[in-house]
């Protein structure tokens, strides 16, 4: 009797299931790789879309504080006068130049941000009185007897101009306490300015400190703080970021710089900006010729991208309309050629000193 013969058992061998392990490796990391590149990119393309509404925020929020710069102050007479603010009942260590908008002012003011970026100084008053003050006639200590003192109310923030103008030590901002009859009450006084002139900046007037700092646009507002007291300079909780991933913040003075016609009596006479620059208006009347402010900030990409045409994309970094052509200076940052940057410019008019136009003599 014959047996059936067994068959043998049937399956894969084990250099056929290498190989199946193999190609299955392969197609998983293709789909890995391919999923890594997509997830590069989401989050390039995302990091792109936040600092671009940073940016973008920052600027408006820039651009709405510099619109109002100079309210409530705009009067010849009191431009450039240095003046001390009080925070809390103690005057601050250094005095602050009176001025719509200041480019660099000085480390002693805004101490220095991030390398190859300007810092800016706006202020400005919320009074709903007339911008050129009221007459001082007489005084007895803390008390003035003033021309309209029904034009001032209980705390607001006062400026004391002697007749002789700006002098020294600096103007200090006082506050009011009260008013009666024909008379305004401050807190301190400020002595000798019978027939001279009292500014009203209204009860919470602003001055700002803007630099950009680790990478962050900051802003710090003198009203509050010392935002030039080397105790605070590194301070977040007092100079507060508002937006992320900003590397430079540039800033020139817009100058109405015409003088080959006789300037007239009406302002305002020219209003046009004729040049560009970042030197310190030098007096009084040459503040009344800065009538805009050409701002720029680069905001970059949080995202580090390894592209390596980028690197030779970025061999010519951004530049603004106030660089002439030239690139900003960004090698301050490390790795500043593995990212991309968006640049915010614009040209942003100083109304209340263009309104108040070139007085005679200016």
């Amino acid at each position: 009797m014959n047996l059936p013969r067994l068959n043998r058992a049937a399956g894969s061998s084990l250099i056929e299931i290498l190989v199946g392990l193999v190609i299955g490796l392969v197609a998983a990391i293709v789909i890995l790789q391919m999923l890594a590149l997509s997830e590069q990119r989401k989050r390039t393309t995302t990091s792109a879309g936040e600092s671009q509404s940073d940016g973008v925020i920052a600027f408006y929020q820039m651009q709405r504080d510099i619109g109002q710069a100079g309210y409530g102050f705009t009067a010849l007479n009191l431009f450039n006068c240095n003046t001390t603010w009080t925070v809390g009942g103690t005057a601050i260590g250094t005095a602050i130049p009176l001025a719509p908008v200041t480019v660099n002012p000085g480390t002693a003011i805004i101490p220095a941000g991030d390398a190859n970026s300007d810092t800016v100084l706006v202020m400005y008053g919320n009074s709903g009185n007339e911008p050129q003050g009221n007459v001082i006639y007489s005084q007895i200590g803390p008390v003035y007897t003033m021309q309209m003192p029904a034009a001032f109310a209980q705390n607001d923030r006062v400026i004391a101009l002697p007749a002789a103008g700006c002098v020294n030590p600096p103007l200090a901002l006082d506050t009011v306490t009260a008013t009666a009859a024909l008379n305004v009450s401050v807190a301190t006084g400020a002595a000798g300015v019978t027939s001279g002139t009292l500014y009203d900046l209204g009860p919470g007037p602003i001055l700002l400190a803007y630099a950009v700092r680790g990478g962050n646009l900051t802003v710090c507002d003198y009203s509050l703080i010392d935002c030039g007291a080397s105790a605070n300079v590194n301070d977040k909780t007092k100079w507060v970021s508002i937006a992320s991933n900003i590397v430079s913040l540039k800033a020139q003075y817009g100058r109405d710089t015409l003088t080959a016609v006789p300037l007239v009596a009406t302002p305002p006479t020219y209003a046009k900006v004729d040049t560009y620059d970042q030197t310190t208006p030098a007096g009084n009347c040459a503040w009344t010729r800065v009538i805009a402010l050409r701002l720029a900030l680069v905001a970059r990409n949080s995202q580090i991208d390894n592209d390596p045409t980028l690197v030779t994309i970025n061999q010519n970094p951004p530049v603004w309309a106030g660089s002439a052509g030239d690139p900003i200076d960004l090698s301050a940052n490390a790795g500043w050629q593995h990212y991309r940057y968006k640049v915010f410019q614009s040209v942003v008019p100083i109304r209340n000193v263009a309104w108040m136009g070139v007085p005679v003599g200016c």
